[in-house]
């Protein structure tokens, strides 16, 4: 018996003793000099007595059950006969009773009456009679639409005080009248949404060419809600009449933006439309493989090409002239020099703008200029295509070798 099946269970002390109980005989054959056979019988007195147990444990949920039933009938009734309040402040937030001064600008009493009592002057009614007012696309968001020859149960100002998101919402969606006002509507005065058929493979639109999907019902009937991406492009291949679905609004740089998911297409083409999409995924998925593919493997070549340069330059340049051009190069007293430095006996320095050579253990021939003179480059000498080496030499007889990468 697995104890993670027990544990919940352990807090009942009667089904504890009953599982305790084979235990306990095998403890007390062994005090009495004979031991009792921990096989089939010991199983079959456990199971009995979880039975046993089970059954007393459904008895008394089912007497807890029945007294929660009784406390919350008593609670119910205590409640339905409770006097009126005598304190203002008590009908605020009451749940059965109301009072017109304590109700909110959406909520209305429909219908007024009947009067229970009064309350300091003010008549008091059931909360039962309190109705919430809702503007018109509040009420399409729950499949309701305004009867016809309905006038509006309030009009509202939009004032500051009001919600951005409501007030920019019931603009953009006509609720709000030019001079600043929101129409409210009671649910007496709502129906059941119709809305208009889809027809030869057409979804009917509204004035904005789009579908507003607040739930299943405001769909119009024949038609189906795609909520995949990257679908409007396999409509439009397939040459399928669809609308964009509007599932809501977001507040963003102080505007009410409307948020698109998917689309709303003919039932008769949701199969077709599935099928392309998942070969059309299935190709962009293999697309976008290869692609990181190539990249990567662009970037490895990067990455060998400049450890072969770098090399081909070290086994160059590793003992020459310019085997170290950090080190080769410098400044000094705004004169540019390249010294190659080494072994005493092997110490070379150049200085152009001086204009000559210190060379003690080079090979003949070894120049000293004591005039002013600046190399030029102009000649070149060759460019070696295997190694990727140009040469270039002064008119002085001074050659470098430039690596092109």
């Amino acid at each position: 018996m697995k104890w993670y099946r027990i544990a919940s269970q352990r807090i009942n002390s009667a089904w504890w003793d009953a599982v305790l109980a084979p235990l306990k005989e095998l403890e007390a054959g062994a005090v009495g000099d004979h031991v009792t056979c921990p096989g089939k019988l010991g199983v079959e007195v456990l199971k009995e007595n979880v039975k046993k147990v089970r059954a007393e444990s459904s008895d008394r949920n089912a007497f807890v059950a029945t007294r929660d039933s009784l406390e919350d009938m008593e609670l119910e009734t205590r409640a339905l006969t409770e006097p009126l309040p005598t304190n203002q402040q008590a009908y605020k937030n009451h749940q059965l009773y109301a009072m017109e001064r304590w109700l909110t600008k959406y909520q209305i009493l429909h219908p007024k009456g009947p009067v229970l009592g009064f309350c300091s002057g003010h008549p008091v009614y059931p909360r039962t009679c309190v109705q919430t007012l809702k503007t018109k696309q509040r009420w399409l968001r729950e499949g309701l639409q305004v009867k016809a020859d309905e006038h509006p149960t309030k009009v509202l100002k939009c004032s500051s005080k009001l919600s951005k998101v409501q007030a920019l919402e019931a603009v953009d969606y006509g609720d709000a009248d030019p001079g600043g006002t929101i129409a409210l509507y009671g649910r007496w005065q709502m129906e059941p949404l119709c809305l208009p058929c889809a027809v030869n493979g057409i979804v009917p639109k509204n004035e904005w060419g789009q579908v507003d999907v607040w739930s299943e019902k405001c769909l119009p009937p024949g038609t189906v809600h795609l909520r995949v991406p990257r679908v409007v492009p396999i409509a439009k291949k397939l040459e399928i009449d669809f609308a964009p679905a509007m599932v809501g609004f977001e507040f963003r740089n102080g505007r009410s933006i409307p948020v698109f998911d998917g689309i709303v297409v003919c039932a008769e083409f949701k199969d077709t439309i599935l099928e392309v999409y998942a070969d059309e995924e299935e190709r962009r998925q293999a697309e976008e493989k290869r692609g990181i593919e190539a990249h990567a493997v662009s970037r490895w070549y990067q990455l060998l090409s400049s450890i072969v340069i770098r090399q081909r330059l070290n086994n160059s340049y590793g003992n020459g002239l310019l085997s170290d051009t950090s080190n080769g190069i410098k400044k000094v007293n705004n004169r540019s020099s390249w010294q190659v430095e080494g072994r005493d006996n092997d110490r070379q320095f150049l200085e152009c703008q001086q204009g000559y050579v210190e060379d003690t253990n080079l090979d003949p021939p070894s120049m000293v200029f004591r005039e002013d003179h600046e190399h030029v480059f102009i000649a070149e000498e060759g460019f070696d295509e295997e190694n990727l080496v140009r040469t270039k030499r002064c008119g002085c007889g001074f050659s470098i070798q430039v690596e092109e990468l």
